[in-house]
């Protein structure tokens, strides 16, 4: 058990330098990872605070959706405001998401796609329910929206969660996942 915890965590950091490694390597590509990073852990957090008994399976995606949506506003990448992105009709924001922020775990695991909107999208959560809260944020290496040095980034932050009374529990809470987090992590396990 202690070997696959310890090469899950190793997985999980390398995940997390990934777009580092295949972009191009230089201390401005550094900085500029870790600025889309935190907006990734900014939107993950508001998708842990919607996980909640009550709540729908789509509230959690939106709640994260929205903070990446507001992210890239003020990046000043978003040709619209906010609240126009985050109309059902429109979605620009998610030009850079490419995924959905979450999906149950246990018996459907990817079969979401399969099952009926009321029990999956519109379904409601409840206590004892696991699920994964996993924003991301991918810009393609020709995406002149944004600057150079943002190109060819992408992160996706996965944490997987059991729904509780009050709110949820982060089961992958061990492993670091904000940029000085990560930092301080891999300083104390390079030497």
């Amino acid at each position: 058990m202690g070997r696959r915890l310890t090469a899950g965590i190793i997985c999980a950091v390398l995940l997390a330098f990934l777009p580092i490694i295949t972009s191009s390597a230089n201390a401005a590509n550094v900085d500029s990872v870790w600025q889309i990073n935190s907006k990734n852990f900014s939107s993950q957090t508001a998708g842990f605070a919607a996980v909640k008994p009550g709540a729908t399976f789509r509230s959690v995606n939106l709640a994260a959706q929205r903070v990446l949506a507001q992210g890239l506003f003020d990046m000043g990448v978003l040709p619209c405001s906010v609240e126009e992105s985050m109309h059902p009709d429109m979605g620009l924001h998610r030009r850079w998401t490419l995924h959905g922020v979450s999906h149950m775990l246990g018996m459907d695991v990817h079969d979401c796609q399969h099952a009926r909107q009321e029990a999956y999208l519109d379904g409601v959560l409840a206590e004892g329910m696991v699920l994964t809260v996993e924003p991301g944020l991918y810009i393609q290496p020709d995406d002149e929206l944004f600057p150079a040095e943002y190109r060819g980034i992408g992160i996706r932050i996965e944490d997987d969660v059991v729904v509780t009374k009050d709110g949820c529990r982060n089961l992958s809470d061990a492993l670091p996942r904000h940029p000085d987090e990560v930092e301080v992590w891999m300083a104390k396990h390079s030497s």
